[in-house]
């Protein structure tokens, strides 16, 4: 990018030649705000054959100042303002002196190097008087950093001033945003990197600098935490699910964090159950067969803050010898519309829909109005098994309650059960969103995919499928056989999906957005069940070599799986 100046963020190329794009409607803000930030500039550029190079960063910077001079640009917002500071902040300390060799501390009109640290000085003064107070969460945290990377780093009378007022607030943030068992108060595994990431980095600001000396023990013990949350959703191949508004590549990779934080860079490599209950998130490992399911059965986010929030409560991803299966859609824009609207509601997550509503109130773009109350989220093993439980109330007002076991069996099945309580007739929705690597073969008498003139568009997202009437609810001490439905196949590895009920089950088609502008068609199976409640439904990701789970009724609340007993709510 230094070299050529032809812009790419988000997987949203902007060719070069001509002038750089600092703000424009024709691509997403959040483009913009990439370029905004400069993380291009935060880079040592001090070997001689990097000169080119050098000047160029220089120039870039010198642009932005030249170009964004009213402070009402969308570079000049506080988020945007708080990263580039950083980064304008640590290109200076690592190049400064080469600059000087290079002449540019001597340029006609005044030195480049003092250009960029007055407008440095101007954009605390403004980020200070914009503090985004009303949006808080990792915002506030961004803006407490800038002013602290200022005070400890810029030479100006207002040094103190903002060294106190960014310490003071990233004191009081932290012991509201990090929670008790190391996750970020938004439950949003991207911006938890972040967040990481923002202490890492002060902690070496810390080393770097007496006058933020006092952070140091804070610090540390709050990386430790965050590192260790972390460290233990991640999957097999490295990586955060995506939960939330989550997506590859935007934070700095977890290998990386951990290992600036001192941990293993790998996931757990641990069987067991690890529940993280002050986020509302549990996390069940296989080793021997390389496999993890994260559960999400927490609440969205805090009350005052839910922009990065989604429809997702008891939904889940499921790695399965070291392959991604089941996986929520992730995020490909943050620009409002049909495509942030699905990716943020209940169909575009692997969990239950009732009555075509959404469990919480989404709209525009980082809105939300209604949200759902959960209960607390409980892992375990039982007999042999291994297993998660969640329970959520967001369709109280439907006369609805929701409860989700997820089991590993000692064959390696994994089993997702939900028990739905109330009254009256209702439609039920089960989502389950595979991974594009996975390919869905149809068994005999099993579910059908629906004709490809049926299948959603890319804007479309998800299309409903006619119900069918599920049949009674089965006796109590009655020993029920699952039925194959699909056979999913992936690099070498077979798993039959198994379902005990009644309903409709179908194929069809959405998208899968591991990264920001980037859209894969993968399939979906949807279970659509309508009746009286009280009901429950079970499907099954059993291995095509092992032998099916045998599953018995106990009494209402109560079934046997594989011999052990397991409580449903």
């Amino acid at each position: 990018m230094l070299e050529t100046q032809a812009w790419e963020f988000l997987n949203v190329p902007r060719a070069a030649p001509g002038p750089i794009p600092w703000s424009g409607e024709d691509l997403p803000k959040l483009w913009h705000y990439h370029l905004n930030y400069c993380h291009f500039l935060n880079v040592d550029l001090t070997d001689s054959e990097d000169e080119p190079l050098l000047r160029s960063a220089l120039a870039i910077a010198l642009d932005w100042i030249d170009r964004n001079p009213t402070g009402g640009e969308i570079g000049w917002e506080p988020y945007p303002l708080s990263l580039r500071i950083v980064n304008w902040l640590k290109f200076l300390a690592r190049n400064a002196e080469r600059l000087k060799e290079l002449g540019e501390d001597a340029a006609p009109g005044g030195s480049a190097i003092d250009r960029i640290a007055a407008s440095l000085h101007v954009q605390a003064l403004t980020l200070e008087r914009r503090l985004e107070k009303d949006l808080r969460a990792n915002h506030l945290l961004k803006n407490a950093k800038a002013l602290i990377f200022a005070g400890a780093l810029l030479e100006a009378p207002e040094t103190p001033r903002w060294l106190e007022k960014g310490g003071k607030l990233l004191k009081a943030e932290l012991a509201e945003q990090v929670l008790a068992d190391g996750g970020h108060i938004e439950r949003c595994p991207m911006y938890h990197a972040q967040v990481l990431d923002d202490l890492l980095d002060l902690q070496a600001l810390t080393s770097a600098s007496a006058e933020t000396v006092g952070y140091g023990p804070m610090l540390s013990g709050l990386i430790a935490q965050m590192a260790g949350f972390l460290r233990a959703i991640l999957h097999p191949d490295g990586e955060i699910p995506l939960l939330n508004d989550s997506a590859l590549g935007i934070a700095r990779s977890p290998q990386e964090l951990l290992h600036l934080a001192g941990r293993p860079a790998a996931p757990p490599s641990v069987r067991g159950v690890t529940v993280l209950a002050a986020s509302g998130y549990a996390v069940v490992r296989d080793l021997g067969s390389e496999s993890c399911l994260v559960f999400d059965g927490g609440p969205l986010g805090p009350d005052y803050q839910l922009g990065h929030a989604h429809c997702d409560v008891l939904s889940y991803e499921l790695s399965l010898e070291g392959q991604r299966v089941v996986v929520d859609t992730g995020v490909s824009t943050y620009e409002k519309g049909p495509e942030r609207h699905y990716e943020r509601s209940t169909a575009a997550h692997n969990t239950l829909r009732i009555d075509g509503e959404e469990q919480a109130e989404i709209w525009a773009a980082f809105r939300v109005g209604r949200r759902p109350r959960v209960g607390r989220i409980e892992g375990g093993d039982v007999q042999g098994c291994q297993l998660v439980r969640g329970k959520h109330f967001g369709y109280r007002r439907l006369g609805v309650t929701h409860t989700r076991v997820v089991i590993r069996t000692p064959e390696s099945s994994w089993l997702v059960l939900d028990s739905l309580t109330g009254k009256g007739r209702h439609r039920v929705e089960s989502f389950v969103h595979f991974h594009p690597a996975v390919a869905l073969v149809p068994c005999a008498e099993g579910g059908r995919d629906v004709p490809e003139e049926r299948l959603p568009t890319a804007a479309e997202g998800y299309k409903d499928v006619p119900p069918e009437r599920l049949s009674g609810d089965e006796e109590a001490g009655e020993v029920q056989a699952m039925l194959p439905r699909w056979t999913l196949q992936f690099g070498d590895y077979r798993y039959f999906f198994m379902t005990l009920g009644g309903g409709e089950l179908t194929v069809t088609r959405s998208w899968y957005a591991s990264e920001f502008g980037l859209r894969q068609t993968r399939p979906v199976i949807l279970w659509t069940w309508t009746g009286d409640l009280p009901t429950t439904m079970l499907y099954a990701f059993v291995p095509a070599d092992a032998t099916p789970p045998i599953v018995r009724r106990v009494d209402a609340n109560t079934v046997e799986v594989d011999g052990a007993t397991i409580r449903l709510a």
